[in-house]
């Protein structure tokens, strides 16, 4: 499944035969009704999906709901789409999953008539267990009794189930008889029970319990040996881990259950530390968490008891006597049992973030030793210009026998670190692309400063910034690390070069470009997407005291801080002073508001600018863009971007 493809290019459109359960623990549970598939959705999770009842592109769909402000969390959103896709609840138009047939289960027996017979039965067969002592099995004949108890008891269980099931309107599907399996028993897919109603769902899950319940009742009373494999299949049924169904029905409190977009990550991202962080602490604080808990020991208590029980132990020595001697064991044994757990969780995210810290400091210090001390770099080999010549913007550009000739006349220059470089004055001779190493570009202000503007390095070009900026044609260039540089006079560059590529491409590559990859809003984003908001955005040069966005007025544009700075003012109080590499105005856009301060160009302020509507066009079809920008905006709101509340409308 090619992500990228599908949350940025792909039609999809909501399953043609789709049913919506009502509301429960404040989930819906959606179904594909011929592929017998299922997803669980909030109802604002639902509003999402309805988007695609006309075949859409996910970024038109997220598009909308911003403007509409009804947009997730943006890592919720993604995930919602992946989720819905993996249980085909939308789809390719015209293309749809293999069918699958419900069975035409003649049998229907409404849940409410069952409640109180199974209830009795489930209690009464336990009554039965504690109160007899059932033994292994001492002979083949008691060993097949109790598994062919233990055979019906399953039978019958999955029977009433799916009698229950077509009672509240649901499907059976699947029904067979288990060969193979231990024991062989007749069983049936339940997996439509979800679609119920709570209560209907906790009898159906209990209808195979109660039978195996008064299976060990009767068979520990009329004959201890039958008893043993009753009571197995009864505690594993009622397991509360790997597929148990009655823990999974637990629901109490007044918050809801977690969708299955928040349960597990499909969507790369969401595999960060920090968001599965978030989804931990969320799952703790949900009270069914640990009432699910509390159950797992109920359960294991009972296991033991059971245990014990085989052995002959008397059950009121033992109730007494085991838990005064071991009650504190048992309380310190659970309480460590979680600190366990909690420590083994810690430790291994600790691990992945280390592994993954350690990587990026390896491919880091790689960088700063090939431009300090590797001799590959100091002297390019034919292949290595090449690369260097194919990776640059601006040659990119040309055609391969030209960038060929490039490669073959321009030479290798070598400077050593904090050195002014010969083209920092005047127009340029000469124009070299960077091979290895850091340039810093600087530009002397009115007032006499110097001050640092972009830095270069590999794949970027000197020599026709005069050409790219012709307002402010003047810059001095000095290097920051050791430089290798490929080098050709400034005639046989606009020979090849600059007639070739069109003015608007040298502004973007080599003003923009280089400006975007380093300022902390691009720098996770990939190199395409810094590129296409390189062509996009526009420069505009504002003059002292000039007002670039007004407080109250609608948005509709996007900045960034290219040159000098700006005031933030609200009122007639000053609140802060944004710099070069800045941005403002993308909560407004992002959540359809009026900003709720004014912000006014100082000395020397240049922006780079978009559009509400190119920039809402970029964000949707760039997931990591998207990402990005709302994980900035939301640390500078000091609260979540996504989903708006009542009072979030106003906002810088």
């Amino acid at each position: 499944m090619d992500i990228n493809l599908i949350l940025s290019a792909q039609t999809l459109c909501l399953a043609p035969q789709l049913k919506r359960s009502e509301l429960k623990n404040g989930l819906f549970v959606l179904k594909n009704i011929p592929a017998m598939s299922y997803l669980r959705v909030t109802p604002e999770q639902w509003i999402i999906l309805a988007h695609f009842e006309k075949p859409q592109m996910v970024p038109a769909v997220l598009g909308t709901v911003i403007r509409d402000r009804q947009c997730l969390p943006l890592g919720e959103f993604f995930e919602l789409i992946l989720k819905a896709l993996h249980a085909n609840i939308l789809l390719e138009p015209g293309v749809g999953p293999e069918p699958v047939r419900a069975y035409e289960w003649n049998w229907a027996i409404r849940p409410s008539v069952l409640s109180k017979p199974l209830a009795i039965l489930f209690c009464a067969g336990i009554v039965l267990a504690l109160a007899f002592h059932p033994n292994v099995p001492l002979s083949y004949l008691d060993a097949g009794a109790g598994l062919l108890l233990l055979c019906a008891a399953l039978s019958f269980g999955d029977f009433l189930a799916g009698c229950m099931i077509r009672g509240s309107g649901g499907e059976v599907y699947r029904p067979r008889w288990r060969w193979l399996a231990i024991p062989p028993h007749f069983a049936l897919d339940k997996g439509d029970a979800v679609m119920l109603s709570s209560e209907a769902q906790m009898l159906v899950a209990l209808a195979v319990p109660s039978m195996l319940a008064t299976a060990a009742g009767i068979a520990s009373w009329y004959g201890p040996g039958w008893a043993f494999f009753p009571v197995l299949g009864l505690l594993f049924s009622v397991r509360p881990v790997f597929g148990g169904r009655v823990a999974s029905l637990f629901h109490v409190g007044s918050k809801r259950a977690l969708s299955e977009s928040e349960e597990s990550h499909s969507f790369p991202p969401n595999r960060r530390p920090d968001a599965r962080a978030r989804l931990l602490s969320r799952t703790l604080q949900q009270p069914t968490t640990w009432v699910r808990v509390l159950y797992a020991v109920l359960w294991t208590f009972a296991t033991l008891y059971w245990v014990l029980r085989l052995k002959q132990v008397p059950t009121v020595a033992w109730i007494t006597g085991f838990l005064q001697a071991n009650g504190v064991r048992i309380a310190v044994g659970v309480g460590g049992s979680l600190v366990v757990l909690g420590v083994a969780y810690l430790a291994w995210e600790i691990y992945r973030v280390a592994r993954e810290s350690a990587r990026s400091r390896r491919t880091r210090l790689r960088q700063w030793y090939r431009r300090w001390f590797s001799r590959a770099a100091a002297m390019p080999d034919e292949s290595t210009r090449m690369k260097a010549i194919s990776s640059s913007a601006v040659f990119n550009a040309l055609q391969p026998p030209e960038r060929q000739e490039m490669a073959r006349v321009m030479a290798v220059r070598r400077h050593g670190p904090w050195k002014q470089l010969p083209e920092s004055s005047g127009v340029p001779t000469e124009v070299s692309l960077i091979v290895s190493g850091k340039i810093s570009v600087r530009r002397v202000l009115a007032s006499g400063r110097s001050v640092q503007v972009q830095v270069l390095s590999e794949g970027d070009i000197i020599g026709l910034h005069d050409l790219a900026d012709p307002s402010s044609p003047s810059y001095q260039l000095r290097t920051l690390t050791p430089v290798t540089l490929l080098t050709t006079d400034r005639a046989k560059a606009e020979q090849v070069v600059v007639r070739r590529v069109p003015q608007a491409l040298l502004t973007d590559m080599l003003l923009k470009l280089p400006f975007l990859r380093q300022i902390s809003l691009c720098r996770n984003w990939h190199l395409q997407a810094i590129k296409r908001f390189a062509r996009l955005s526009t420069i505009t040069a504002y003059d002292p005291e000039e007002t670039i966005l007004s407080e109250g007025q609608a948005v509709e544009d996007f900045f960034i801080i290219f040159q000098g700075d700006a005031q933030v003012n609200q009122g007639n109080r000053q609140l802060a002073v944004v710099h070069s590499g800045e941005f403002f105005g993308e909560i407004g856009l992002m959540q359809n508001s009026s900003p709720s301060a004014s912000v006014t160009a100082r000395n020397g302020t240049r922006c780079l600018s978009i559009s509400r509507t190119e920039l809402l066009r970029f964000v949707t079809h760039n997931y990591t863009v998207a990402l990005e920008l709302e994980r900035v905006s939301s640390e500078r709101l000091g609260r979540p971007l996504f989903p708006l509340k009542p009072g979030d409308f106003r906002g810088i």
